[in-house]
């Protein structure tokens, strides 16, 4: 599917950006959601000022590729909305597989979203509670965030808890640990219920 999907791609850069063609639904909660074909082109024909992507003086809308050297295989889509990068950017193999994931909003890159998971500092996230809910949802760069996030003791390097959430919600182990570094409990959690605690035999 994804090869297939490349291939169209390709294709439709025979055809130039069209500033006729009625924008429309192009982007929905920050990502791609159709692609109109009369709205991608070729990355080279638009021109970028100030990290702003212009065709013809106009901010463009739209989708926009580069290709591999000499082929028609794309190793880079970006989605593009008022001439700032919005919704994914994608990067191929030349096999027409996908490598790589980014997340644009504005022109400004989103630190999770369909990458891959991230670590990060707990202080980072904005904790949400869910209406009807006793389960908080935890969000970095307004994504509902996927990864580890890490607290470390008082003015020192030493962890002294991390965190696994997926889709926002606590999903795996919380672990705790002493000065040292040596675990002191874990808790398990299943999409932000606490299933169980595990205590150090030692």
């Amino acid at each position: 599917m994804k090869k297939y999907y490349s291939l169209i791609l390709s294709s439709l850069l025979l055809f130039n950006c069209s500033d006729s063609a009625p924008k429309k639904n192009l982007v929905e909660e920050g990502e791609m959601s159709e692609i109109n074909t009369s709205d991608t082109c070729a990355c080279d024909e638009l021109k970028d000022s100030a990290a702003v992507y212009y065709k013809d003086k106009t901010p463009y809308t739209g989708v926009c590729v580069y290709n591999y050297p000499n082929t028609e295989t794309p190793y880079m889509v970006k989605g593009v909305m008022n001439g700032k990068l919005h919704g994914k950017v994608t990067y191929y193999d030349q096999g027409g597989e996908v490598i790589m994931e980014e997340l644009y909003e504005g022109g400004r890159k989103k630190r999770n979203g369909n990458s891959a998971p991230i670590t990060c500092e707990c202080s980072e996230l904005d904790i949400q509670p869910i209406p009807g809910s006793t389960v908080k949802r935890a969000f970095l760069d307004e994504i509902p965030f996927t990864g580890t996030c890490i607290k470390h003791y008082p003015e020192s390097d030493q962890k002294y808890m991390d965190a696994s959430y997926k889709n926002g919600v606590l999903d795996g182990f919380t672990t705790y640990f002493d000065k040292t570094g040596v675990p002191l409990y874990m808790e398990k959690y299943e999409r932000g219920e606490l299933l169980k605690v595990i205590h150090d035999s030692h």
